[in-house]
């Protein structure tokens, strides 16, 4: 029986192309300089890193020439070529790094070598004149790229492309600032820069940047390379940035900034709200219009906004679904107008057909049953690398399938549903030729991979996430086989696929344990590996251990181990015991940190310990059994600054004890002697604000006491010397 269900649900589609959302600039209005620089490194870093080979894929779309979508245009030359034909002389293309890769010397260094923001597509021979010139105007007429002219140390680029070139080397500046083992790149006005990481000249730079602004071809671009790597080139959305930055021009007056939009995802048909907040540094009335449209370049429908205060709202009316709406506003006073970057939002789709399950679609048969047929399925997004991604429908044999479909590029975590054909292609169930693709929610769970054993891969495992434990390394000699290393535990050999987005050095004879989905591609089986997590060190034999408890709220308890640890071992509420009669409700595992588990308990109000046993790590082995002790002491929340000065202490006839209280509260002064044995209990009712209190110590003898004030948020504890 077929596992087939209707859904019936408004869901977001995500568009192949995408421009910048709402707010992706929110936090650097009235800023300039190195401020404002750093404010957009903050935006930019930190990007889904691909492959310098991969580059090529991305061209096919991101410098594709509208004419001809087989063709690239070639930035130097302009002339339209075949976008599979590299080569080393010649009309051939190369990748070109207008970045020079030898300023800097990042060549084979990820990020940098591979950020497709400074990669271009160029004609061979042209590139090799190029070089690692640095750029400036004049020298003589290229014979080939014939707007451009070189000297011995300049390139002087066409002038269609003069702002592209210049825009490129101030993202580069700006993305690359020394941190996280990258290189500090800096744009500067002089020639000659090489080796340096600097670039040259800046003046003209900038003057390349007036001279020829954003067309649709460099925004395409930018929006396509924004789809993969998730970061943008910020001056291509706002070349102004670069006179902020770089020749320091002072900052509008006038500052719109903090974007919002409501609701969040857009309804066919329903109104939606922008708000901004405007500011003028001229203590001028500001009066603000918005202006939107169904195209980048018309934005000719006007909306007055509304003030309250400093904030700026209107209603842009209800849209069709499937419709991409552009905005900007212009805000102005008597003297000054500055005008927005252009934002976007999308109105989405309503799916209203038939899900196939992915279970359904393999059939649990190596040929899927619904071969040739188009269908729809739904699933969580567990791998991406550009051309092709996974999904997967639950933990599990089966529940796995690979998407054939370039540019799309959801990310991993995204819950979709998508229409098209199934295949068989050499022996792989798939889908492609997407007619349909819709977005239901990010950050979902991944499922938990199934454990395999190196040489007992079949057909239920095919695109389902996979891991295989203490498996040695038998052949890290990746480069001489397509970038495929081997593995095996013992039971067989496996291929390890170093992919367009994560490779890993291995070491012949090493023990790693390798997670990703279970690919059959050339007729053997691979994990493609996605990031630096899916490969650890294997040969682990020791058990898990609660390195940390702490209690958050008075019915809930942090724990964090050592290791990630397997999710039915760890949410097993018999595997934790409370002292003092407190029961453990429910135990859930963190949905992303795998070594964190969080416990519901009855309320706490004391001192505590914890007992935990037969929890397993990811590779099987069991814990010993651990007692860790701890106390909740929420009493410290009515307290300023969680303090309490207990004074004298040594103390002989009487002590003191004064704290300043956020609140009213009621609170009991306890003191015991080393037996737990209560000497004194005394009730109190502290006031907002300065407390004190004597406590009187006449009687007791000489020795160490527990002083311990309890409130029904928890006990603060504290010892007490009599002398």
């Amino acid at each position: 029986m077929k596992k087939i269900s209707l859904l019936v649900l408004s869901l977001f589609v995500t568009s192949l192309m995408m421009a910048q959302q709402t707010g992706y600039y929110n936090g650097t209005e009235s800023k300039n300089g190195e401020e404002l620089k750093s404010a957009l490194n903050d935006i930019i870093q930190d990007h889904t890193s691909y492959s310098y080979y991969f580059s090529k894929e991305i061209f096919k779309l991101s410098d594709a020439d509208t004419a001809n979508p087989d063709n690239v245009i070639q930035v130097y030359t302009g002339f339209s070529h075949d976008n599979s034909d590299y080569g080393t002389s010649g009309l051939a293309l190369n990748r070109e790094h207008v970045w020079a890769k030898s300023h800097g010397s990042f060549a084979d260094w990820p990020p940098m070598y591979g950020d497709v923001h400074n990669l271009k597509p160029a004609a061979a021979s042209v590139n090799q004149d190029k070089s690692n010139l640095d750029f400036d105007n004049g020298g003589t007429q290229h014979d080939i790229a014939l707007g451009c002219y070189y000297t011995d140390s300049t390139w002087e680029a066409r002038n269609e492309v003069k702002g592209d070139i210049a825009r490129i080397i101030f993202y580069m500046a700006t993305r690359y600032e020394g941190e996280n083992g990258e290189l500090d790149l800096e744009v500067v006005d002089w020639n000659n820069t090489y080796p340096l990481a600097q670039h040259g000249k800046l003046s003209t730079l900038l003057e390349w940047n007036l001279l020829d602004p954003p067309d649709e071809f460099e925004r395409n671009r930018n929006n396509v390379i924004y789809s993969f790597q998730q970061n943008r080139n910020p001056f291509i959305d706002d070349p102004n940035f670069a006179e902020l930055i770089w020749d320091e021009t002072t900052p509008n007056a006038i500052s719109i900034d903090n974007f919002q939009i409501t609701p969040q995802i857009a309804v066919a048909g329903e109104l939606l709200t922008i708000e901004a907040t405007i500011t003028n540094l001229a203590n001028q009335a500001v009066s603000a219009s918005l202006f939107w449209g169904l195209s980048f370049e018309v934005l000719t429908n006007e909306i007055i906004m509304t003030e309250a205060g400093e904030v700026f709202s209107c209603d842009i009316p209800g849209q069709a679904e499937d419709a991409r709406v552009y905005y900007k506003i212009v805000a102005a006073d008597i003297n000054n107008e500055n005008t927005s970057v252009v934002y976007n939002y999308y109105v989405p789709k309503i799916f209203t057909g038939t899900i196939v399950s992915i279970y359904d679609i393999q059939g649990q048969q190596p040929n899927s049953p619904y071969e040739g047929e188009t269908v729809s399925t739904s699933g969580v997004v567990t791998a991406n690398f550009g051309s092709s991604y996974f999904i997967q429908d639950g933990s599990g044999r089966w529940n796995g399938l690979f998407i054939y479909e370039s540019g799309r590029n959801p990310s991993v975590g995204d819950s979709i549903v998508l229409t098209g054909l199934i295949s068989e292609y050499y022996g792989k169930t798939e889908m492609s030729d997407i007619s349909d693709y819709y977005f239901i929610s990010a950050n979902n769970t991944l499922p938990n991979p199934v454990v395999v054993q190196s040489g007992n891969v079949e057909e239920a495992h095919e695109s389902v996430l996979v891991k295989v434990n203490n498996a040695m390394c038998t052949d890290d000699n990746y480069q001489a086989n397509f970038y495929m290393w081997e593995v095996n535990d013992g039971t067989g050999p496996l291929k390890i696929h170093n992919t367009s987005v994560y490779e890993y050095e291995p070491s012949e004879g090493s023990y790693y344990n390798i997670t990703g989905p279970m690919n059959y591609d050339f007729d053997e089986w691979k994990i493609e590996l996605r990031f630096e997590s899916d490969v650890t060190d294997g040969g682990d034999t020791d058990g898990p251990v609660v390195n940390e408890v702490t209690p958050v709220i008075s019915t809930n308890i942090k724990i964090f181990f050592n290791e990630d640890v397997e999710t039915t071992t760890a949410e097993n509420a018999s595997n934790y015991m409370i002292n003092n009669g407190v029961v453990v409700e429910s135990v859930v595992q963190h949905a992303f940190n795998k070594s964190q588990v969080n416990l519901t308990v009855t309320p706490l109000s004391g001192d505590y310990e914890l007992t935990v046993q037969n929890v397993k790590d990811i590779s099987g082995n069991v814990m010993e059994v651990q007692t860790i002790p701890f106390s909740y002491v929420g009493i410290e929340e009515y307290l300023m600054d969680g303090k309490v000065e207990v004074f004298p202490n040594p103390a002989s006839d009487h002590v003191n004890i004064s704290f300043v209280a956020t609140e009213e509260f009621e609170f009991n002064i306890s003191v015991s002697d080393i037996s737990g044995k209560q000497l004194i209990v005394e009730e109190y009712f502290a006031e907002q604000g300065v407390n004190k209190y004597n406590l009187d110590l006449n009687g007791f003898k000489q020795g160490v006491y527990l002083m311990s004030l309890r409130g029904e948020k928890g006990t603060l504890n504290y010892k007490l010397i009599i002398r």
